[in-house]
């Protein structure tokens, strides 16, 4: 092989190490006479690589700059960096139909924004897409005005959850983007660079949020993809080494290097807090088989040894999830896995299949203790099937973690006092407690106001601020009722003994973690309750 001479240093974002080093040093045959793989003829490759991963790309992906301490405010050393599936899936979408694309991750490889500059600088992009959510949505709009200022004018795409649910005020918002995808993204950017290339109407694009001028315009709607397997596999190659740098919650996995799934999309729920419209209110689904084919990837190619399913509710095909589980079962590896579910329509009948297959948690949307608030907030369950869902999930081995939020409409000092005894009486082994946040999209952003006060602040839009304060509370009541629930749940003997022992039978990694994050948690939880006793 010639030697490639890279005339400009590589960015932060160029990297050959673990499992992506191995896998190219596999592909030199070793030496007849010695066995060993010659060392010159390696570095050619590595070079070649370089070269291949640095040059022009027709489209880059951005996760902008972010810390955990700006998404997770107290909580920021408990919080998780997970792959972006998203970028992933938009990526492979592209790549599939011959595009060149370059995903760059910049919380993971903790970039800031000088430094991810230089990256889309290196990179040669036709066009740039940045991801946003809402409480990134700042940090987005400064990079896409960073880019402008630096001189480069290729098109600024904007994607995700935030353009998702307001298109006209993000584009009113920050100039600098050229057009928005709406929803799923996988066609809508295929269709995009086509756009491009040929010198086409974007207007034409269903999906989109564009510019004709000073005006801002919608496309016609984009139906959601109602075959997922028809998707190739999320580009995980494009992404820096999954095991170094992403960081799973502590309580999200049992074994190490973790990594999440997607295995199905939508949600027919009605919550009121919820922005159901980014994925749709219809459940779409990989086939058993699909979602298996890529546990086997995860596993054989990244060395994946445990799964998080984010699906909103993995268990409502009982079917599916049989199949899943059965062929989990066939393979010649084990995998730990966990996932979500509503616990209004799973079936507890599957706990023991799931639980041979691997599963070792599921966690629940519980939300509050307080039926009314649960009616007022339209989550369709009873407080007795609950309980009688994480008492099944008990019996079968299987550790049961609750998702509350408190601050919602209705909420009073009572029905707060309810959660709190609720989140120690229902049987939970763990659980998780944010505030109450009208999000974009979601029913409660547009009626938040006659519920309460709402700060409009998409930096604080992470659910660990309370923004939305209900009538007849106060931002201290919030607070302190959210440090209590910390305080009584976790600060008892049999909780502290269960993680005592789990400690006892875990990685070091794991049990770093753990003990880091109980560190930070008491802190917090004790925080107030210490200065009132000290006044």
């Amino acid at each position: 092989m010639t030697a490639i001479i890279i005339s400009r240093p590589c960015p932060p974002t160029c990297h050959f190490e673990g499992a992506a080093l191995r896998r190219l040093r596999n592909l030199i045959p070793p030496s007849a006479a010695t066995g060993a793989r010659p060392q010159k003829q390696f570095l050619l490759k590595l070079q070649h690589l370089c070269y291949i991963s640095c040059m022009n790309h027709n489209l880059v992906l951005v996760n902008p700059p972010i810390t955990l301490e700006e998404r997770y405010g107290s909580f920021a050393s408990v919080g998780s960096q997970a792959p972006p599936l998203g970028l992933c899936y938009l990526a492979s979408s592209a790549g599939k139909r011959g595009y060149a694309v370059k995903i760059i991750d910049a919380p993971a490889l903790s970039l800031d924004l000088p430094r991810t500059l230089g990256a889309i600088s290196h990179a040669g992009a036709g066009a740039i897409g940045i991801t946003a959510s809402t409480v990134s949505f700042n940090r987005a709009i400064e990079l896409a005005k960073a880019i402008r200022q630096a001189g480069m004018n290729a098109p600024l795409i904007v994607g995700g959850p935030h353009v998702s649910s307001l298109p006209r005020e993000t584009m009113e918002e920050c100039p600098e983007f050229d057009m928005g995808v709406i929803n799923e993204g996988e066609h809508t950017i295929c269709d995009i660079l086509s756009a491009l290339q040929s010198g086409g109407n974007v207007g034409d694009i269903p999906g989109i949020v564009h510019r004709n001028g000073a005006e801002v315009i919608l496309s016609p709607h984009r139906d959601n993809i109602a075959d997922l397997d028809a998707l190739p596999f999320p580009a995980w190659d494009l992404l820096p080494n999954l095991a170094k740098h992403y960081k799973p919650s502590p309580h999200s996995y049992r074994r190490l290097p973790s990594s999440s799934l997607m295995s199905s999309r939508g949600c027919n729920g009605a919550c009121t807090f919820c922005a159901r419209p980014f994925m749709g209110d219809k459940y779409r689904a990989h086939s058993a088989e699909y979602t298996v084919a890529m546990v086997d990837h995860l596993v054989k190619v990244y060395g994946i040894k445990d799964i998080m399913f984010y699906d909103d509710n993995f268990l409502l095909d009982k079917k599916r999830v049989t199949a899943i589980c059965e062929a989990l079962l066939k393979k010649d590896y084990s995998i730990s896995w966990s996932c979500l579910a509503r616990p209004e329509v799973t079936s507890v009948e599957i706990f023991g299949l799931i639980k041979k297959a691997g599963c070792w948690q599921i966690a629940y949307g519980v939300e509050s203790g307080d039926q009314g608030i649960l009616d007022t907030i339209k989550k369709r369950v009873t407080l007795e099937r609950l309980t009688e869902v994480i008492r099944k999930t008990n019996e079968a081995g299987i550790h049961s973690r609750g998702y509350f939020m408190i601050g919602c409409p209705g909420e009073t000092a009572e029905s707060m006092e309810k959660t709190t005894r609720f989140t120690r009486e229902s049987g939970l082994k763990d659980f998780h407690v944010t505030f109450c946040t009208p999000m974009p999209g979601a029913e409660l952003f547009d009626t938040a106001q006659q519920y309460g006060t709402f700060e409009r602040n998409w930096k604080k839009l992470g659910f660990w601020d309370p923004v939305f304060i209900p009538k007849g509370m106060t931002r201290e009541q919030l607070i302190e009722a959210h440090r209590r629930m910390y305080r009584k749940f976790y600060l008892r003997p049999r909780t502290f003994f269960r993680y005592v022992m789990k400690l006892l039978f875990t990685s070091p990694r794991s049990m770093v973690d753990t003990v880091k994050a109980g560190f930070y948690v008491a802190k917090y939880a004790l925080g107030g309750f210490i200065r009132k006793r000290l006044t």
